[in-house]
């Protein structure tokens, strides 16, 4: 399924940033995540296919965050449920040993049914950038399979997750504990 011309594309917004209707919201979410030694690769550096991994994590924490904890029952977590329809990352540097992540995400663009974070991760420490992405979720309903809307409930959740308590010294930045 793909944003342009899949069959998510018929019916349903897939979350491109140019979608009509379709807007970013303030604030960011920062969260973190473990790099385990197995992840390595032979040059001794995070494999690139453990990146996305990672930024789901970190996008699971944030629902967690809101008030929505997984549970495979669809009736349990409706607003849980979703497909990625694209995924882009740019690797800036390496990650050479295990340790932490740090994860920011920031809504680029929310619309009727879809949801689009950009994300930044950066290594031990939270020092230099080794990577970027952009990440476009759609929400689905799981009996039909076809994009459903986002509830004005999502909506309230995901902007007080974005703009609710701060990092110190960041108004706009929410931290959270390590995903676990």
């Amino acid at each position: 399924m793909t944003a342009r011309g899949g069959r998510l594309g018929r019916g349903g917004d897939t979350g491109g940033a140019t979608d009509s209707g379709a807007t970013g919201l303030p604030g960011s979410f920062r969260t973190t995540t473990e790099v385990a030694w197995d992840e390595l690769d032979a040059l001794g550096v995070l494999h690139h296919a453990r990146f996305p991994v990672h930024a789901e994590r970190a996008f699971s924490r944030l629902l967690d965050t809101m008030g929505y904890p997984y549970d495979p029952d669809p009736a349990v977590r409706p607003e849980r449920h979703h497909v990625v329809a694209r995924l882009a990352l740019t690797f800036t540097g390496p990650v050479d040993r295990p340790g932490t992540l740090h994860i920011e995400q920031r809504v680029t663009a929310l619309g009727r049914t879809s949801l689009t974070t950009g994300f930044t991760v950066r290594a031990a420490g939270g020092g230099s950038v080794v990577a970027e992405g952009v990440r476009t979720a759609v929400h689905i309903d799981r009996a039909t399979r076809r994009p459903r809307p986002w509830s004005e409930e999502f909506r309230a959740r995901l902007r007080a997750a974005l703009t609710g308590p701060a990092a110190a010294g960041d108004g706009e930045t929410k931290e959270t504990a390590p995903w676990t």
